[in-house]
């Protein structure tokens, strides 16, 4: 049998964790729909960009140290929001995909 579980954080949760601000894509669909997706992670201090799976191990890893995931678990899946969501070509910053999920099995 196998347990998954899953950790739902909000956009801003994971920038804390790792100090970077997301970076998101997007496409121009036609001239009212904007297709948008997360390209990364940009360090808050030295302005690195860092590809999504190097953030989402770092927040793995942070999680782990904070006892959230057990100590004995070493893999993981995330989903972070990908291309395909819509929005207006006039969008807020609110309107942004704003979850992340990560999960692991025991």
């Amino acid at each position: 049998m196998n347990i998954t579980t899953i950790i739902e954080l909000d956009n801003h949760e994971v920038e804390k964790m790792l100090g970077a601000e997301f970076v998101f894509s997007q496409q121009q669909i036609d001239k009212n729909i904007v297709e948008t997706c997360v390209e990364g992670f940009k360090s808050k201090v030295s302005e690195e960009y860092f590809e999504p799976e190097k953030g989402m191990q770092e927040v793995f890893d942070k999680l782990k140290e904070n006892g959230v995931i057990p100590s004995k678990i070493e893999d993981f899946s995330f989903e972070m929001p990908s291309c395909g969501n819509m929005l207006r070509k006039d969008y807020k910053a609110e309107e942004m995909p704003q979850k992340v999920i990560l999960s692991y099995m025991l």
